[in-house]
């Protein structure tokens, strides 16, 4: 698949058929991304508050909460691009964007997603490790390819707005107990005494059920200044706004 003017993309369909069970499995997927199970127990406790309770008022956005829509939206995009990165192409993916924010439907600024991948296997820092910096826009209520537009434009920022990410990563990690992360992502802070691979990638995700190549957007390719080290990834379905909603609600229960 590519983009007009002959830019590669990968392409990848959410093909689904409605599943109570599946979609079960997937809502506590999704909720583990913004609270563990021991965490929850006691956080609801501590409130004086059940689960569902807890989850509904502090945790999980709503589908009637200003913002909460918005919020369920681009944090669905984040978890998808995130398992694509961790579960299909073998990277390590730290979560922990959205656990424990200052608000539940409030987004974090920086690199959207950072993932990793080790050269050795005993983690040994080597030129060939490699960081992957994803910008990932998120159009679940559009049937076209146009969030790509945005995704590839926004891509391949300044360096130092994923230095600080990847900072802000190790921290977080810190926070939350995740100390073999942690001590994973600070081999990453500084890239000119131990260099490494960075790859940058543009990702959007939309409900456009069919693609077709060449994908063309409103711009030609050379204006939107697609680098060698950047991989363009567009993740689409049919209705997935609904389905979002469908595996949120199930996240309460």
């Amino acid at each position: 698949m590519v983009i007009k003017e002959n830019t590669p993309i990968q392409c990848f369909k959410i093909d689904y058929k409605i599943d109570a069970e599946v979609f079960d499995d997937w809502a506590l997927h999704i909720r583990r991304n913004y609270i563990n199970d021991d965490d929850l127990l006691d956080d609801a406790a501590i409130n004086g508050m059940t689960v569902e309770q807890y989850l509904k008022e502090y945790v999980i956005p709503q589908k009637n909460e200003p913002l909460g829509p918005t919020a369920r939206s681009g944090d669905m995009g984040e978890i998808i691009i995130s398992d694509l990165l961790e579960f299909i192409l073998e990277y390590s993916v730290p979560r922990y964007k959205m656990k424990n924010r200052s608000g539940k439907n409030n987004s974090q600024q920086g690199t959207d997603i950072i993932a990793y991948k080790f050269y050795k296997d005993d983690k040994t820092p080597n030129e060939n490790d490699e960081l992957v910096a994803t910008e990932v826009k998120t159009a679940l209520t559009k049937t076209d390819c146009s969030v790509l537009e945005n995704a590839i434009k926004h891509s391949a920022k300044d360096s130092y707005r994923l230095a600080r990410t990847v900072d802000h990563c190790r921290k977080r990690l810190r926070e939350l107990g995740n100390i073999s992360e942690m001590q994973d992502i600070t081999r990453f802070l500084n890239k000119t005494e131990k260099n490494y691979k960075l790859t940058y990638v543009a990702a959007g995700i939309s409900s456009c059920e069919a693609v077709s190549s060449p994908i063309e957007l409103g711009v030609l390719g050379d204006q939107l200044e697609i680098k060698n080290e950047q991989k363009i990834f567009f993740i689409h379905g049919r209705k997935l706004m609904d389905i979002t909603h469908d595996i949120y609600e199930r996240c309460r229960e």
